[in-house]
This record gives C-alpha cells, sequence and structure tokens, in this order.
C-alpha cells in the first residue's frame, strides 16, 4: 500500500521500483550461508513534486533510476547478511540519502525461505 495519501506526503511523486530480484547470500542456516537465494525488493521512494519536475525533460533534473538499482544492486553483493533486518536498514538508508527524498518504504523478502510460504520478509518506512 502506497504512502502517497499520507498527509505528510501532500503534493509528492512516487516513484516506486517492484519486485527488484537479487541473489543474495543471507541467512543464519548453513545452506543459507553456503548458497545464495533469491531475494526480492520492492521500494516506494517519495519526493516534493517541485523537486520531481523536470522543466527540460532532462534526467539531469529528476533521480536516475539506475542509480538506484546499482546501489541496490552493490548493497546485496558486498557481503553475506545474517539477518534481513540488516539488509532491509542499508537499503533504507541508501534510498533516504538520496537528494530530495522525504520518505521511503522499503520491503524485501526471501522467496525460498519455506516450502509451504511463497515468502517471508520484512518492511521499513523511513522519514527524512
Amino acid at each position: 500500500m502506497s504512502l502517497i495519501d499520507h498527509p505528510k506526503l501532500s503534493n509528492h511523486l512516487c516513484i516506486f521500483f517492484d519486485r527488484l530480484e537479487f541473489q543474495v547470500s543471507i541467512g543464519i542456516h548453513q545452506h543459507e550461508i553456503l548458497q545464495k537465494q533469491p531475494v526480492v525488493v520492492c521500494i516506494e521512494m517519495y519526493f516534493p513534486l517541485s523537486a520531481a519536475s523536470p522543466k527540460k525533460d532532462s534526467i539531469s533534473e529528476v533521480l536516475d533510476y539506475d542509480t538506484i538499482r546499482e546501489g541496490i544492486r552493490n548493497i546485496v553483493n558486498k557481503k553475506h547478511f545474517s539477518l534481513q533486518e540488516t539488509l532491509i536498514t542499508e537499503i533504507s538508508k541508501f534510498c533516504t540519502s538520496q537528494k530530495n527524498v522525504t520518505a521511503t518504504k522499503v520491503k524485501i523478502a526471501k522467496k525460498d525461505a519455506y516450502e509451504n510460504c511463497d515468502a517471508v520478509g520484512i518492511e521499513i518506512i523511513s522519514w527524512t
């Protein structure tokens, strides 16, 4: 569910990434330590319309989506994460550090954690 209706976010634009998938070294069990597993990342980033409305239709005026995708790829590939809580905190800090971001919502999920469950994950909302 989007935060776009939140009173603090009136006159904001939401840029989102829906179900980015990465192979991540994550978990506390031996099989998780030995082999990467699929993790899905969903992100919402909120920007004031005044900072997210290009006047010249130029990428230099707005957030370059590639910056976020590559930044997350770098985070998930830099080390083994024992906990999803640690990974989501790093992703959230990266997203909120981007220019003009007012708030972010990040959700991550391990797809293969349990055989009788589509995914197990966590979600965090951060305000700048």
